[in-house]
């Protein structure tokens, strides 16, 4: 594997503000704890060289950044994603958070195909729909291309709503996606299908 791309639980239970007016769950599934477990099997799935991004929170990065550490990978400068706008919270006693972290490892040495990029990445969110908080495309895109060479394999272990997946295939790169909720599962596989067929007719063009 040569690198692992994910938007794993952060174990907050999140709930949307707008369930209201949209048709998610009131919880995003499986949400209630951040599964740990899977730092070393992810670390042991990635080959020698390879890269590992986990998307994360400020308030819980520590405890991924641990678990990281535990297994033995090298821990480098987290990204940040400054996503354009904010969610709600205290709407009086504290700063309005725009931003998310991506934490960013390596086993053994990994070498960025590109240089050395800024770690301030701006990239519009997703608005919510059948996956509460998708990620965008283009932001695992720019993971993808700045690690893995073209025809290697990505791994998503969190599939949630197949937005690694769309963005391996518009790299060329093989992906593997596991996902736990049947739901999450079918969205991510109808958007594979999407863009891999999409790409399949130009090819003939």
């Amino acid at each position: 594997m040569a690198a692992i791309v994910t938007d794993p639980p952060y174990g907050i239970a999140y709930q949307t503000g707008r369930r209201k007016v949209m048709s998610t769950p009131d919880m995003l599934a499986n949400d209630s704890e951040a599964p740990l477990w899977s730092v070393p099997l992810m670390y042991e799935a990635v080959a020698d060289g390879g890269a590992l991004y986990l998307c994360t929170r400020f308030d819980v990065a520590p405890i991924w950044q641990q678990a990281l550490t535990n297994t033995g990978a090298t821990l480098k400068t987290p990204i940040v994603w400054d996503k354009g706008n904010w969610t709600s919270g205290d709407l009086t006693g504290d700063y309005a958070n725009q931003c998310e972290l991506i934490l960013f490892a390596h086993k053994g040495r990994h070498t960025l195909k590109d240089g050395r990029p800024s770690n301030l990445w701006r990239v519009p969110r997703d608005p919510a729909g059948e996956h509460p908080t998708p990620k965008p495309v283009a932001l695992m895109s720019r993971c993808i291309h700045n690690s893995v060479n073209k025809g290697g394999v990505v791994l998503d272990p969190f599939m949630g709503s197949g937005s690694t997946g769309v963005a391996a295939i518009r790299e060329g790169c093989h992906f593997i996606g596991i996902e736990l909720e049947p739901k999450y599962f079918d969205i991510s596989c109808r958007r594979i299908e999407a863009e891999d067929n999409q790409l399949s007719i130009f090819d003939f063009i």
